[in-house]
């Protein structure tokens, strides 16, 4: 699988110096845990194991969601994502180089971690425990939700016209960012699967690495760019929570 992830990772990248477009490996993102988790299923005959079906529904359950949401709203190739674009921008001559460990390696490496643990879930037997109980509730809010607030963000991109308004409603009344906790919460139920047969920190290594990129890279850069397109974003952050759900506080 590492080997396999390798190989793709490089091809990616070379599809991404081609095409002048480094979004390519936003499709992996979603699609490897959901080849992993029945080839694992497959090799290790675990399909009368709950916790190894468990741990694949969530998984395809995610997975399946999060690439239809891209593909629905994939705009072709002459579309960068905006951050990529940043970076361009920032590294100049030396973007091939930034490109490759920032926008391949690196997530490849947060994703085979994070596959890691889905990987332990499915090869060991043994029956469920409280803990794959807690793993199953929290990647079925995590796929919910992502779903919704999705759902509420590409429809007001679709309603709104003003240029300095930002969704406030819904979910994003409680989270500044609900779908990047939903996608945390993905990867920590993951963990939490793992967690259930082998306790090692080897099995929140993936976990902790997206939760740390989302807090440390991706919030950050996503809020620089709206408080400069959006003054009254700074009193939204002040009221709203950042990643997890929470009442807001009053204005």
């Amino acid at each position: 699988a590492v080997a396999g992830g390798i190989a793709a990772t490089v091809v990616l990248y070379l599809c991404s110096i081609v095409f002048k477009n480094s979004g390519f490996y936003d499709c992996y993102w979603s699609v490897v845990p959901v080849v992993y988790a029945p080839f694992w299923l497959y090799t290790y005959g675990a399909w009368a194991e709950p916790r190894a079906l468990l741990a694949s529904l969530v998984t395809v359950a995610w997975g399946t969601r999060l690439t239809v949401n891209w593909a629905t709203h994939w705009e072709g190739l002459a579309h960068e994502d905006w951050r990529y674009v940043d970076l361009r921008a920032k590294t100049g001559r030396s973007y091939a180089v930034a490109s490759f460990f920032a926008l391949h390696l690196f997530p490849f490496a947060l994703v085979t971690l994070g596959s890691f643990a889905l990987h332990e879930a499915i090869a060991t037997p043994g029956p469920l425990g409280p803990l794959d109980f807690v793993a199953l509730a929290v990647g079925v809010i995590a796929v919910l939700l992502e779903t919704f607030s999705d759902i509420q963000l590409h429809r007001f991109r679709r309603q709104n016209t003003d240029r300095e308004a930002f969704l406030q409603s819904g979910l994003w009344a409680y989270s500044r960012h609900p779908n990047y906790c939903g996608e945390a919460m993905y990867w920590w139920s993951t963990a939490l699967f793992a967690l259930s047969v082998r306790l090692s920190p080897l099995m929140v290594l993936g976990a902790v690495g997206v939760s740390c990129m989302i807090l440390f890279a991706s919030i950050p850069m996503a809020e620089k760019r709206a408080l400069a397109k959006r003054p009254r974003f700074a009193d939204y952050q002040r009221r709203v929570s950042r990643l997890i759900p929470w009442f807001p506080r009053r204005a």
